[in-house]
């Protein structure tokens, strides 16, 4: 057996029995006694260890009693084998018959050049059990270095390969799932005959023309308000929600290991609100795995990071500038990474509710088999800086405690929020993870886990944001997650058969609803207004009641536009009073003013589409720089 695979057998499930093992920790742990720690710090460390299920090492590290390099050193003196305190990335080499992936997960590599020794870094450990491992491999020279150097070390080693699968792994394997070729010749032709179609049938027959394409219109529109409904029903029914209700409790000896994945783009005034906010989330230190993602060609935040005393367990992950200038793509990079069994992906500006991980992982353990994500609500800690923000707050509230958790109640896909979407890794990496051509990548990914016989849940705990205050950086936003909607669309609807066969219909038409009709409506919204202002000038352009089928246009015309209305008010309206927000039930009826400016950044959302489909327009955040007070 080599080494390589012998020590994939060091498991942190096996920590609890290292623990409670009769022999004494002061013999095992004796060479930290004196020089780093003192018995009473050990006995502590012991208690916890017992609590989380982890060695005593891993928690006197997670806590900042004794830095990683420190014990790897005293444990490669006491075992007499070398230490190496600086993996360079040009000594180091892949084993025979193993991957770097493979490296990754076991701690093992070895060095390049004349030393030929294999490289163990690794915490899952205990130091009798390491012992054993270097005595069984004693013929192979073996040196000691921190976990985090020989990561580091790897990911130095294969940044460009590393880079290359981030950007062309889904492309190349499920290319009809990528949005690498924005669009499909087919569906260019169908459009332009579409349109030609249409314009041909408005100059020969105008009024008919208008008649089928309002009827039309409705068709699509009705399945959208009776969702609403049935949300707006839900949320009535159900009232107020308890704020910040806590999971079951579960021992944190059960709990995994949990990777945080947070990337950030010219945003290093926020790294100290992140990083305290992460703080806040109830789970064992040495069970996090926080990864701050950050671009290469962003200076300053790379500076800033480096600048900081971050905890032991945030490390930082910089991502080679190649290929799209994505978040995708900067999570594809930092995925292999990731040392949890569950994964929560979270924005600068994020702060999630602290008890979010516990609840995540009891709808995990208590959800079905094929469940693979959890997302977690969203809403805005700046809801009152001005008018967009309130407007900002009505609508996420109507989607993210009306109409998501009413798809999941139905068991619908669930085009996920682009934040505190909590996953299980070995699912997502079976899906190839997250399209680094997608600029609204989460709602992708939510149709693409569906397609695949995946589930997603949304749990009641909240992670509250930073709603763009600026007209300019709300439309920059907003352009971007209706483009990516488009791609979206566009993508899955290349073979509307297949999306039929694997979705099922009621499936289907969720899509539909959920990424198609926000599109449509978007776009068609302003000209029920322009229609609106003809008839009331008197320019006749609409049929009178008394031409054919007059009354049935103004019947579906009228329903159309109130009753979107009313079902979207009424949504907002019971969203608001679920939140508490009672403050802003005035806005409601200001709605249909904010969907004018959803339907400007639609359009500049086709036009971006067809210029620069991949582009990512950054959206600016720290505008609002008090810690927030969530509930």
């Amino acid at each position: 057996m080599s080494l390589v695979e012998s020590n994939r057998a060091g498991s942190p499930r096996d920590a609890p029995t290292c623990v409670e093992a009769p022999l004494s920790a002061a013999v095992e742990y004796g060479f930290l006694l004196g020089t780093h720690i003192d018995h009473a710090t050990l006995s502590r460390a012991c208690a916890v260890a017992r609590e989380w299920g982890v060695y005593p090492h891993e928690v006197l590290i997670a806590e900042g009693r004794i830095t990683e390099d420190s014990y790897v050193q005293a444990l490669a003196e006491t075992a007499g084998v070398p230490y190496r305190a600086d993996v360079a990335t040009r000594d180091i080499a892949i084993p025979r018959n193993a991957s770097f992936r493979q490296c990754l997960s076991t701690g093992v590599i070895k060095e390049a050049g004349r030393a030929r020794a294999f490289l163990l870094g690794t915490n899952r450990l205990g130091p009798f059990a390491l012992r054993a491992l270097l005595a069984r491999h004693s013929s192979h020279r073996i040196a000691l270095c921190g976990p985090r150097a020989l990561r580091r070390a790897i990911r130095d080693r294969f940044s460009a390969t590393l880079a290359r699968g981030a950007v062309q792994t889904l492309a190349e394997r499920r290319p009809h799932l990528s949005a690498h070729r924005p669009v499909l010749a087919w569906q260019v032709w169908t459009f332009a005959l579409g349109c030609a179609a249409v314009l041909a049938a408005g100059l020969t027959a105008p009024l008919a023309t208008v008649h089928v394409a309002t009827i039309v219109l409705a068709c699509v529109f009705v399945p959208v308000i009776l969702l609403r409904l049935v949300a707006a029903f839900e949320l009535a029914c159900t009232g107020p929600a308890p704020s910040g209700a806590a999971a079951a409790p579960i021992a944190g000896a059960k709990l995994p290991i949990y990777t945080i994945l947070a990337p950030l783009y010219r945003e290093a005034h926020m790294l100290p609100l992140l990083l305290n906010a992460l703080a806040r989330l109830e789970w064992p230190a040495a069970k996090l795995d926080i990864k701050l993602i950050l671009e290469a060609a962003d200076i300053e935040t790379v500076r800033a990071a480096h600048s900081l005393t971050l905890p032991p367990n945030v490390e930082i992950v910089v991502v080679p500038d190649i290929g799209p200038r994505t978040k995708p793509k900067a999570l594809n990079y930092a995925l292999p990474f990731a040392r949890g069994e569950y994964l929560v992906v979270y924005d600068a500006e994020d702060r999630p509710e602290p008890g979010q991980l516990r609840r995540a992982y009891d709808a995990f353990r208590n959800g079905p088999a094929n469940l693979a994500t959890v997302q977690a609500r969203l809403n805005l800690y700046n809801a009152d800086t001005n008018w967009l923000t309130r407007q900002f707050t009505v609508e996420y509230s109507a989607l993210f405690d009306g109409l998501l958790p009413v798809l999941d109640k139905m068991q619908l896909p669930i085009p996920l929020g682009g934040t505190s979407n909590h996953f299980r890794v070995a699912a997502l990496k079976w899906l190839l993870a997250w399209d680094p051509y997608n600029v609204t990548e989460d709602a992708d990914l939510g149709t693409r886990l569906a397609r695949c016989g995946y589930r997603c849940a949304v749990i009641g705990s909240s992670t509250y944001e930073e709603a763009p205050a600026r007209l300019g950086n709300w439309t920059r936003q907003r352009t971007r997650w209706l483009k990516g909607f488009v791609q979206t669309w566009l993508v899955h609807m290349r073979a509307p058969r297949t999306l039929w066969r694997e979705l099922g219909p009621r499936g289907f038409l969720a899509f539909q609803i959920m990424i198609g009709g926000t599109i449509l409506s978007a776009l068609v919204h302003p000209w029920f207004y322009v229609l609106l202002a003809i008839e009331l000038a008197g320019g006749g352009f609409l049929a009178r009641p008394d031409l054919v089928f007059g009354l049935p246009f103004w019947a579906v015309s009228v329903f159309s536009l109130v009753g979107g209305y009313t079902a979207a008010m009424a949504l907002g309206f019971c969203a608001l009073r679920q939140r508490r927000l009672e403050r802003l039930l005035w806005q409601v009826p200001l709605m249909p003013v904010y969907w004018l400016l959803i339907s400007v950044a639609a359009y500049r959302a086709l036009w971006q589409f067809a210029r620069a489909p991949f582009m990512w327009e950054k959206t600016d955040h720290g505008t609002v720089m008090d810690a927030p007070k969530t509930p």
